[in-house]
């Protein structure tokens, strides 16, 4: 989940560990935000740039890197 609050932006990750949330500043076409002591960035694109199979036919897609993306249906 993705909400903008303000400048900034609220970043919702649902994993196997339960939801986690991060503050996220917008670069550009791209939005950062820090996740254990790592900055990461969210990106859109489609099904198939997430490299996950089960997403391929998606396009509303956010994606992390390669094997972490989401999709709408």
């Amino acid at each position: 989940l993705l909400s903008k609050n303000g400048d900034k932006y609220a970043v919702k990750i649902q994993s196997l560990d339960g939801p986690a949330t991060y503050e996220g500043v917008p670069a550009g076409d791209r939005i950062h935000f820090t996740r254990g002591g790592k900055t990461e960035s969210i990106v859109a694109g489609s099904g198939q740039q997430t490299g996950m199979k089960w997403l391929l036919g998606k396009k509303n897609c956010l994606i992390i890197k390669t094997g972490e993306g989401f999709c709408r249906d």
